[in-house]
C-alpha cells in the first residue's frame, strides 16, 4: 500500500529527468579517475536538477550524542532554525523535478515548530518527505507530525534499556521513545507514516540487537534497521563493535580505523541530490557535516543554477578523479 501512495508524487518529467540523472552519473562513471576527460565532459554538459534533496530544518539538538558532530558541541558553523520561507522557496524552485525530500541533517528537526507546516506544504507540492527523530520530544509535538502527514518517520533506538540507551544517547530517556513508539501505534495504518526504527550497533549494545524484532512486533513497526556507526577518530574506537559484521571500519596495527570498503572515484549522492543548512547554504553531502565545502546560498541562486556553476562542477571532478584526497569522503561509505 505504502508504495502504491508514493506513486501519486511521480511525473513523466520527474522520471525523465532521473533517467537524465542515471545517464549522466553513468558518463562520468565510466572516465572516473582521468581528471582531463572529466573537466571536458564537465563543461560540455549540464548537470540535470536532483530528483532528491536534504534539508536540515534546524542543527541544534536536545541530546549529547558522542559520535554526533552537533551533539558533542564540536560542530563549527552557525547555529539555528531554517526559516519557512526559505524552505518554501526551495519547494518552489524545484518541484517539478523533486521526487524525495529529507527533512533532516545535523541536529533533531522536530525542534523547529515550523516543521508541520513544511511536511504539509511539500505534499501539497507532490513532494514526498522522510525525517529521522531521537523521539525524546513531548507526545503533543509527535502527534502534530504524524497529523502533518510525512511519508517516511525514523526512530533512532539504540539500546534496549535505559543503561545501555544512555551510553550513547546521553540526556536520552528510552521511554520516551517507548512513548513516541506507542503514540503511534494507536493511530490507524493509513493516517500514519511508514515507520523506519533504526539501531546503531555499538560494543555496548550488540547484545540487543536479536531482541529488536519483539520491539518490531509490539508497536507494529514497518521497518527494522540495523545500522554501522560512523565515528571519528582513536578516541571512539572502543564504540565499534565486537562482531565486525556490524561495523564499517577496520583497526590497523596502529590503532586506526579504516573503511571495509575501498573508495571508489564516484559518489551518486552529489550528482542526484544536494544538501541545504538551515540557513541556506548547499553543500554536496550529508557528511559534510561542518559545511566546509559550501558551493553557494540558495537565498541567492537557484539550485539548478547552483549545480552548473564552477564550483559545483570541480567538486565533481575531484570526486570523480581523487575522491581520497577528500577528507570527508575518506570516511563515508557511499558511492
Amino acid at each position: 500500500m505504502k508504495l502504491f501512495s508514493n506513486i501519486r508524487y511521480l511525473s513523466i518529467y520527474k522520471i525523465k529527468n532521473l533517467i537524465r540523472l542515471k545517464s549522466y552519473y553513468n558518463k562520468l562513471k565510466r572516465i572516473y579517475g582521468d581528471s582531463n576527460k572529466l573537466e571536458v565532459k564537465l563543461s560540455e554538459s549540464q548537470t540535470p536538477p536532483p530528483s532528491f534533496l536534504s534539508f536540515e530544518p534546524t542543527n541544534y539538538c536536545n541530546l549529547k550524542c558522542p559520535a554526533c558532530p552537533s551533539g558533542s558541541g564540536v560542530l563549527t558553523r552557525p547555529k539555528g532554525y531554517a526559516d519557512f520561507d526559505l524552505f518554501k522557496k526551495v519547494v518552489d524552485e524545484n518541484k517539478k523535478h523533486l521526487i524525495n525530500l529529507v527533512l533532516h541533517f545535523q541536529g533533531e528537526p522536530l525542534l523547529n515548530s515550523d516543521l508541520p507546516k513544511m511536511i504539509e506544504y511539500a505534499r501539497k507540492n507532490k513532494v514526498r518527505t522522510e525525517l529521522s527523530t531521537n523521539a525524546n520530544l513531548p507526545t503533543e509535538t509527535i502527534t502534530r507530525i504524524i497529523n502533518s502527514k510525512p511519508d517516511k518517520l525514523i526512530i533512532s533506538l539504540d539500546g534496549l534499556s535505559q543503561e545501555t540507551y544512555n551510553l550513547y544517547r546521553i540526556n536520552g530517556e528510552m521511554s520516551r521513545v517507548l512513548q513516541t513508539l506507542e503514540t503511534i501505534s494507536n493511530f490507524p495504518k493509513k493516517e500514519r507514516p511508514l515507520i523506519e526504527l533504526q539501531f546503531l550497533v555499538f560494543r555496548h549494545n550488540e547484545h540487543e540487537i536479536t531482541e529488536i524484532k519483539n520491539i518490531k512486533r509490539k508497536y507494529k513497526i514497518d521497518i527494522t534497521v540495523i545500522k554501522s556507526a560512523q565515528i571519528y577518530g582513536k578516541d571512539q574506537i572502543d564504540l565499534i563493535p565486537e562482531n565486525l559484521k556490524y561495523s564499517r571500519y577496520i583497526i590497523d596495527e596502529d590503532g586506526n580505523q579504516n573503511l571495509k570498503k575501498p573508495i571508489h572515484n564516484r559518489c551518486k549522492r552529489i550528482i542526484f541530490g544536494s544538501v541545504i543548512t538551515w540557513d541556506g547554504k548547499l553543500v554536496p553531502c550529508c557528511f559534510d557535516k561542518n559545511a566546509e565545502f559550501i558551493l553557494s546560498d540558495v537565498n541567492k541562486t537557484p539550485i539548478n543554477e547552483i549545480r552548473n556553476e564552477n564550483a559545483y562542477k570541480e567538486f565533481i571532478k575531484n570526486v570523480f578523479s581523487q575522491r581520497n584526497m577528500i577528507e570527508m569522503c575518506r570516511n563515508c561509505t557511499e558511492g
